[in-house]
């Protein structure tokens, strides 16, 4: 039995990278950039008016001749000619200012007379409301870096500087399944002595949070044969396979022996950790294994900690597990030395506060949670108002 810093750290030396692939901007986002991105040209490309108003010289504000207005740029267009003094044009947001022009005033703040400009803004200053070429980024600096997680607004950056594909890492297929002969699918009728799944449902929603789809799940009766036909199965088609129950020591826990037949490699079985300590960790070929506990809190709390830095690693990550920050527990806590707790949280007014329903069957806790604490395996006896380290959840 291992720490949870030391699985940790089994999950960062034995989480490869898998191969670049190009895709449309379209289809890139959650996937991690696996190339430098380099501006193909300056944004603005140009000098750009950020409002509708009028384009004109600073200057001629300091004279008392009339100010002609002398054309119309819409966006998408341009002015044929260099803006001359006491002249200005109607521009709208967007549009390229013309040469000559340094400031654009607000068209609220002007009137209009005889086809002559005259300015309402005592204040306005040269400069203003015009988004300067290159004020973004210049032509050939580094726009996006290696290892960046794409949202939505890089997307659009990157659409802005003209491209449309992109490298990235591939996300992993990853293959879950669920053991248990006493569980029954939902939108059935329970019989006797059984209840519903729910892991796969909650292992689906937590891959899908982080943009891995589509998923292949499996669901399998307490069976040595089935399971390992399966295991042996997913290893040669993908990246990762999760299991779920049936890794304890009980006489129909048959995912231990399933594996033990298949001869994977064992990096890790058990954390001192709780709840989810009957955790194993291994591959076979280029595939990863989890086997999860079946209690259906054990199975998020050791997703979240280990099984999703090993997915975002795969993808290239380099900020892999969950972002983590130290925050006051909101009331005594009690806990003996020996084994690390995660419990199941929620972020209150700069506070944290442990959740009811910690045992690792309840799932009620974990709808409600948006973080859980961390309180290691020295720990003992927490108080209240003691700085305790929170991971945030996805």
């Amino acid at each position: 039995m291992i720490s949870v810093k030391e699985a940790q750290k089994a999950i960062v030396s034995n989480s490869k990278t898998l191969p670049i692939e190009k895709l449309s901007l379209y289809k890139a986002f959650g996937y991690v950039l696996a190339k430098d991105v380099f501006a193909p040209i300056s944004l603005p490309p140009f000098n750009q008016s950020g409002m509708d108003g009028y384009a004109f010289i600073h200057s001629d504000l300091n004279t008392k001749t009339d100010i002609s207005i002398v054309g119309e740029v819409p966006a998408g267009s341009a002015y044929p000619k260099e803006l001359k003094k006491a002249q200005a044009v109607r521009i709208f947001t967007g549009a390229e200012v013309p040469k000559g022009a340094d400031t654009v005033v607000m068209q609220e703040k002007v009137i209009v007379e005889n086809g002559c400009l005259k300015i309402q803004d005592s204040q306005i200053k040269k400069g203003a409301n015009i988004r300067l070429k290159s004020s973004q980024i210049n032509k050939g600096e580094l726009a996006i870096s290696s290892g960046t997680l794409l949202n939505a607004g890089a997307i659009g950056y990157l659409s802005g500087l003209g491209l449309t594909s992109v490298s990235v890492f591939r996300k992993p297929k990853v293959f879950v399944i669920v053991t248990g002969s006493e569980l029954q699918k939902p939108g059935t009728k329970l019989e006797k002595g059984n209840i519903y799944e729910s892991n796969s449902f909650s292992l689906i929603a937590s891959l899908q949070s982080i943009n891995i789809d589509p998923v292949s799940v499996q669901w399998v009766a307490d069976d040595e044969t089935k399971i390992y036909n399966l295991i042996e199965k997913a290893v040669h088609e993908f990246d990762m396979v999760i299991l779920t129950g049936g890794i304890s020591v009980g006489d129909y826990d048959f995912v231990g022996r399933a594996l033990l037949k298949l001869k994977a490699k064992n990096i890790f079985y058990k954390v001192k950790q709780k709840p989810g300590k009957p955790l194993y960790f291994g591959k076979h070929k280029k595939a990863l294994i989890f086997a999860l506990p079946g209690n259906p809190a054990a199975v998020l709390t050791c997703f979240y900690n280990y099984v999703y830095p090993a997915l975002r690693q795969m993808q290239g990550d380099s900020n892999a597990f969950l972002r983590s920050l130290k925050l006051p527990i909101k009331t005594n806590y009690t806990k003996k030395k020996g084994l690390s707790n995660f419990l199941k949280s929620r972020i209150e007014n700069n506070f944290v506060v442990p959740l009811e329903g910690q045992e690792s069957y309840k799932l009620s806790s974990f709808a409600i949670a948006d973080s859980l604490i961390y309180l290691p395996e020295e720990s003992e006896n927490i108080k209240a108002g003691t700085l305790v380290d929170v991971f945030i959840l996805p």
